[in-house]
């Protein structure tokens, strides 16, 4: 896909991210595309369900999984307003998502890093094959992430 692609599905995580930070759970969205179609959406509502597993990117693999008849994810992208904690890297490892976009991140260093180890670290422990592209929308993913925290 184009970053121009990119920026349009970001644009809709964006949207779904903001409806989770209406809800008062922070502000994440996700969704899941194949073939230039969104086939899954997801937003973090971990407070709303009382939930701490129902985080952006697991909400929007279960979604697609559901919609697609398969727990296999092959062949689709994943966009995730921010980089997500190690249970959601692994979820989308193990759905085997071939391309994950990330907008915003926590460290601005040269790769996705989930705290001690970097997504690309642990793709290749597991054995998994993913493209990552990060920094799209990035200032806009991250004003969001940040309205959550300045609200506490």
């Amino acid at each position: 896909m184009t970053t121009v692609d990119h920026e349009h599905f970001m644009r809709q995580a964006l949207e779904i991210g903001a409806q989770a930070d209406r809800e008062g759970n922070m502000g994440v969205g996700s969704l899941i595309v194949r073939d230039g179609r969104i086939v899954g959406r997801g937003r973090n509502q971990i407070r709303t369900a009382k939930s701490p597993l129902i985080h952006a990117e697991t909400d929007a693999i279960a979604d697609a999984c559901r919609n697609l008849g398969t727990d296999d994810l092959s062949g689709c992208t994943l966009y995730t307003t921010m980089e997500p904690c190690p249970m959601c890297a692994g979820a989308i490892l193990n759905a085997r998502i071939a391309e994950w976009v990330v907008g915003g991140r926590f460290k601005a260093i040269g790769r996705t890093d989930l705290g001690h180890y970097s997504i690309e670290d642990f793709a290749t422990f597991v054995g998994a094959d993913i493209k990552i592209t990060s920094g799209v929308l990035q200032q806009e993913c991250q004003e969001m992430r940040s309205r959550f925290f300045k609200s506490k």
